[in-house]
């Protein structure tokens, strides 16, 4: 596996958010397929569990927002949830996308050369589960060549992970950024915290980055906003819409 400081030298200034969900259906093979096309060498995608233990990338806890079923992901099997068609709530043209598994996500992910920030996305009550069973399928295939970084908001999962790969980089999620920031850093062994782009300040940066981790700001989707926050030092902003930010990188 890439170590968190060669990762974080390789790692893009932009980073598209669930694939390009601006543009596509969110964490569909089409969305990740999307951000390639626009230039976007590495993307954020989430993944949770089925009834049978299935790994798939799915953000919500139940289907409803973005497929035409409805009901919690873990009370369905993955025949069940193979079935739902995750397209067409977005437009027409996305008729008959599936929400893929994370074999199809990460084969999908090597075959277009992408970076790839791994949210392990829960049903509450299920984190250790989770994270058991979709680091036990990273270990078994993913490419060591190709960036991983493990991200969640649930410290279980993060601990999970560095279980079962204990040399991948882990980001630290939350929304506002704690005071112990750096203690919980430091106790679930992260290089990175990811936080929500209302709550970061540029004294914030100025501290995490000296403390000598890394800081992702998501979903910044105003290429104003973005630029400030890249000029005061984040590692990386995660949009819906790289295509509006690849030209602040002179990409």
């Amino acid at each position: 596996m890439i170590s968190a400081e060669k990762l974080f030298g390789q790692m893009p200034k932009i980073v598209g958010h669930r694939g390009a969900c601006g543009h596509t259906p969110e964490n569909t093979l089409a969305s990740l397929r999307k951000a390639a096309a626009l230039g976007t060498s590495f993307i954020e995608i989430d993944v949770t569990l089925t009834r049978d233990n299935a790994a798939v990338i799915q953000h919500d806890s139940d289907v409803r927002r973005c497929t035409n079923g409805s009901g919690p992901i873990l009370l369905k099997s993955l025949e069940e949830v193979r079935a739902l068609d995750a397209g067409s709530w977005f437009a027409p043209e996305f008729t008959g996308e599936r929400i893929p598994t994370l074999k199809e996500a990460t084969d999908t992910v090597q075959k277009l050369g992408l970076g790839l920030n791994l949210e392990i996305k829960p049903t509450t009550g299920w984190q250790v589960p989770t994270a058991v069973h979709v680091t036990a399928e990273l270990k078994q295939h993913w490419p060591e060549e190709i960036p991983l970084l493990i991200s969640s908001f649930q410290v279980e999962c993060l601990i999970e992970a560095r279980k079962t790969l204990p040399d991948v980089p882990l980001g630290y999620l939350t929304s506002a950024i704690p005071p112990d920031w750096e203690r919980r850093m430091a106790e679930y062994d992260c290089a990175s915290l990811h936080c929500e782009r209302h709550y970061v300040t540029k004294d914030h940066i100025a501290a995490i980055r000296g403390a000598g981790y890394h800081l992702l700001v998501y979903t910044v989707n105003d290429p104003e906003e973005a630029k400030k926050l890249l000029d005061w030092g984040v590692d990386a902003v995660i949009t819906d819409f790289p295509d509006r930010m690849l030209p602040l990188i002179g990409s």
